[in-house]
């Protein structure tokens, strides 16, 4: 049997201007059932089956908000991070603001399951492609789900990427094999680098001011969540030592990473950089 967790989308991939909405809502504090919402959104629902909440699902794992649900009526209230998504890029065309929203939903621990599969869990890199027969009876296997249809649980991650609202990212191509495509340091992403990199730290290491390079490259994700090659991540802890986020140990073997700051600190940071 399928976790509900897998099929939580309802085979709807998000929409941004549903992401959209629903954060607006959230902004406001509004309470209501799923009709409500739906009245007040234009998103539509049904009795069984609809976009509304697939979207409040989506909004959670993205990291704008957070919910309560009592008797059918949803308590929605913004994150900190989307107050200022909000305030920065409310209809979210920057592409910052959408690496974002990649990130926050490929999260472990709280992103999205099948997101973080493919993003971080079976991700190989840049030197080999995926096969997506692979990736299919892994998962199953991973996930203790044989006979699975995973075209269906992992369609919405694929179709995100390939035509959604993740594909101007150009994160990934999808036909036979799976190529993830390779990046470069941006500068204007500084604060979005430094922000999800120790939020990610805070998440696995809460205790350690101190981890090892390849932590972060291994534990952290850090590289496969932005496309990232080693000698890129590199640079961007280099952009992020002379901004006095970090202190990288070179002297010291294996290299080590010591926080300077905490996540938290950087969400008013996130758009600063951007012309």
């Amino acid at each position: 049997m399928v976790n509900n967790n897998l099929l939580f989308h309802e085979t709807f991939q998000p929409e941004l201007g549903y992401i959209s909405k629903i954060l607006g809502l959230a902004i406001s504090c509004f309470s209501g059932d799923k009709y409500d919402i739906s009245e007040v959104t234009g998103i539509p629902t049904g009795d069984k089956k609809g976009k509304v909440e697939p979207h409040i699902k989506y909004c959670k794992y993205m990291g704008l908000i957070d919910f309560k649900y009592d008797k059918g009526v949803y308590g929605l209230r913004a994150t900190r991070m989307g107050e200022e998504v909000w305030r920065q890029d409310k209809y979210f065309h920057e592409s910052l603001t959408l690496w974002l929203l990649h990130y926050f939903i490929s999260k472990r621990k709280s992103g999205a399951p099948q997101w973080n599969y493919l993003v971080q869990r079976i991700n190989p890199g840049f030197s080999t492609d995926l096969s997506v027969e692979y990736l299919y009876t892994k998962a199953q296997r991973d996930w203790d789900i044989s006979g699975a249809d995973m075209s269906k649980i992992f369609g919405v991650v694929k179709n995100s990427y390939m035509t959604g609202c993740f594909s101007n990212l150009y994160y990934l191509e999808w036909q036979e094999d799976i190529k993830y495509v390779e990046k470069t340091e941006q500068c204007e992403y500084l604060y979005l680098y430094a922000f999800s990199l120790l939020d990610s730290w805070n998440s696995l290491y809460p205790d350690k001011k101190e981890i090892l390079f390849s932590d972060i490259v291994e534990e952290l994700s850090f590289g496969r969540t932005f496309g990232l090659n080693d000698e890129e991540v590199d640079s961007v802890l280099c952009s992020m030592e002379d901004d006095g986020l970090i202190i990288i140990n070179r002297q010291l073997f294996p290299v080590t990473v010591v926080r300077l700051c905490d996540s938290e600190e950087l969400i008013d940071k996130l758009y600063s950089n951007l012309m």
